[in-house]
């Protein structure tokens, strides 16, 4: 914090170093949105000249070598000469506020408000030169880092070269000391597509966008903001869009809009400038848009939903408009809410009139039930989830499947058993400090062939989360949960396999970080024992017993349940066995398999299993 402020801590900046030093306040940036900000407002002087009936076409000429840029319109000419000692040709491109758009005889309709959008290219490019052509005489002046370094007038005859009749010519070459975050220079690309949406705005004008390189380019609309329209859609949902118009005592503004697939778009244009945050016409806009469509089909239609995939331009024509800032995204003309209100009545009245309308109602009313359905399956969603809140805030946590271990945390485990048999099982073998209970009734809901409300609403699935401590649709916090671990303790048989799949399944729709983290595993069963003077020894394939266990002697028993293991076989077989465990490992490939298996899709499922099962080794069916 600075400890001292007074008189010689003010600063008082000339026009020049004020721009040059804080060049965002007055073209928005200081990056390369910057710089083509710069090219529009010489490009609005133009096109000003052009509104006002004065030359059909500019050309914008790109050296993308030196990334210089020049600009010649055939309008009047910026006026010269010298009144109260001041050269006006310099002071319109030095001095802010100096400039005829404060005029109204000179410029009906300006997107030029402050008279400072020239001074500030000037004072921000490295070399800067401007020549008018008007009453047979020419005048240049040229600038370097905004400062000025040589002025002449002279006649045609001095000049000497064709000038191609009346009109201005601007030439600039941004400095990069000002825009000190410029990324890259013009781009003729860019430089096209800003001019392709200047020309649907100034139907009748002719753009010529060219380079020192070769390349050129014309743009010429017919048809105005109905081509530019055209244009943005990709998807239409209409024959050709439709326009209108209004216009009181000063301002004018015409419309036009189509309903499409694509994304909801809108555009706001103040002579001939985009205005990409609108302003008063949008909220105008919007409002009878809403109203119109409501009164048209006697239905109570959410606005948003009224306006999706809608795709409107407005293009206002303003003999004084008041714009949000320097940069001119926004207009606040409240004029202009009343001129688009009324436009897109007349708009929607004959749009009513089309077949289109009546798709579009129908459309409509579709959604509006598919949205209502959502609102409901959310509406299940979250009082499943507001049930599980509860169960977790209920003394005792009422769990009639879970018997808990005496330690509860991120290092113990949770065991999922199938049925009373394997429960019981499990109880006589587990650690029961760090192992819990949990006892599955019957198959665990499939989670990926549910629906995500019935799933949530699942009586097993609500006691899994509490048991274990999940957030549903929430980030994982090991630190909160009850469990960091989840076994499968079950069958070595078909049936079990399947429990254990439906389960992993369950666990990766409720928290697939869970199963990310390498936290879920199954504890299996041996398939054969074999005992002799005590001593049993443990086989968990057919293949290790068939290898290993033909060749020991004593008596063979082949495991067909859980439920058949004493309490000593179940801690040396199980729960002391590193054999016996074996975690899930994730891959990606390994979930898309399991989604093809478990998904309710049969095409993925059976072209799974004939893909990974040899059918041969079952022999004839």
């Amino acid at each position: 914090m600075a400890e001292n402020y007074g008189v010689e801590n003010i600063q008082h900046l000339e026009t020049r170093e004020a721009i040059r030093t804080r060049i965002q306040m007055y073209l928005g940036s200081d990056d390369t949105d910057g710089i083509y900000q710069a090219l529009k407002e010489i490009i609005n002087n133009s096109t000003d000249e052009a509104i006002a009936g004065y030359g059909k076409e500019i050309d914008i000429r790109l050296d993308e070598e030196s990334n210089t840029v020049e600009v010649r319109d055939y309008g009047r000419g910026v006026p010269f000469g010298v009144k109260d000692g001041r050269n006006f040709l310099v002071a319109i491109y030095t001095e802010s506020h100096t400039g005829g758009k404060f005029d109204k005889n000179a410029y009906k309709n300006s997107s030029g408000l402050n008279g400072i959008g020239g001074t500030a290219v000037c004072m921000s490019s490295f070399d800067f030169l401007v020549r008018s052509i008007r009453d047979n005489k020419v005048a240049e002046a040229y600038f370097h880092e905004g400062t000025l370094q040589d002025y002449k007038e002279m006649t045609m005859t001095e000049f000497g070269r064709d000038t191609g009749g009346t009109g201005t010519y601007v030439r600039f070459t941004p400095d990069k000391e000002v825009f000190k975050n410029m990324t890259e220079p013009f781009s003729y690309d860019r430089i096209c597509e800003e001019i392709k949406n200047i020309a649907y705005l100034n139907k009748g004008i002719k753009f010529v966008v060219e380079t020192t390189q070769g390349k050129k380019k014309e743009y010429f609309s017919e048809n105005g903001i109905a081509d530019f329209i055209k244009d943005k859609v990709k998807n239409p949902l209409m024959n050709a869009p439709i326009i209108a118009s209004a216009k009181d005592d000063t301002d004018e503004l015409e419309i036009a809009f189509m309903w499409t697939a694509d994304p909801t778009q809108e555009y706001v244009f103040v002579n001939g400038l985009y205005c990409p945050f609108g302003g008063s016409p949008v909220t105008g806009a919007k409002t009878k848009i809403t109203t119109k469509i409501k009164n048209l089909s006697g239905k109570s239609f959410d606005p948003e939903l009224i306006r999706k995939g809608l795709v409107f331009a407005i293009n206002c024509k303003v003999a004084n408009p008041s714009f949000a800032n320097q940069t001119k995204s926004k207009i606040n003309n409240p004029n202009l809410r009343t001129l688009a209100s009324e436009a897109f009545e007349k708009g929607l009245t004959e749009f009513s009139a089309l077949p289109e309308y009546a798709a579009l109602i129908e459309s409509l009313e579709k959604f509006q039930k598919a949205e209502k359905a959502a609102d409901a399956l959310r509406e299940k969603i979250l009082n499943a989830a507001k049930e599980v809140s509860e169960m977790r805030t209920k003394k005792g946590m009422i769990l009639d499947k879970v018997s808990d271990a005496k330690v509860l945390g991120e290092n113990s485990r949770l065991l999922i058993c199938e049925g009373k048999s394997a429960s019981g099982s499990a109880k006589k073998g587990r650690d029961k400090d760090t192992m819990g209970i949990f006892e599955a009734r019957g198959k665990i809901i499939n989670g990926l062939s549910s629906s995500e409300d019935k799933f949530l609403d699942n009586g097993e699935i609500k006691q899994l989360q509490v048991a274990v401590g999940f957030d549903y649709g929430k980030p994982l916090n090991i630190k909160k949960l009850r469990y960091g671990y989840i076994d499968f303790f079950v069958d070595p048989d078909v049936d079990g396999l399947h429990i254990f799949l439906l389960g992993l399944v369950a666990i990766w729709k409720i928290c697939p970080e869970f199963v990310k983290q390498g936290r879920v595993g199954w504890y299996h069963a041996p398939l054969f024992i074999v005992e002799n003077k005590g001593k049993q020894t443990y086989f968990y394939t057919d293949e290790d017993y068939n290898e290993r266990g033909r060749k020991l002697p004593g008596n063979v028993r082949r495991v067909k349940g859980l439920g058949l293991l004493e309490k000593k076989e179940l801690r040396e077989a199980i729960f002391d066995c590193p054999e016996a465990h074996e975690i899930f490992e994730y891959t990606p490939e390994a979930m898309e398999a399991l989604e093809a298996l478990m998904g309710a899709d049969v095409g993925p499922k059976k072209e799974f299993i004939f893909e990974n099962i040899d059918f041969s080794k079952y022999g004839e069916m």
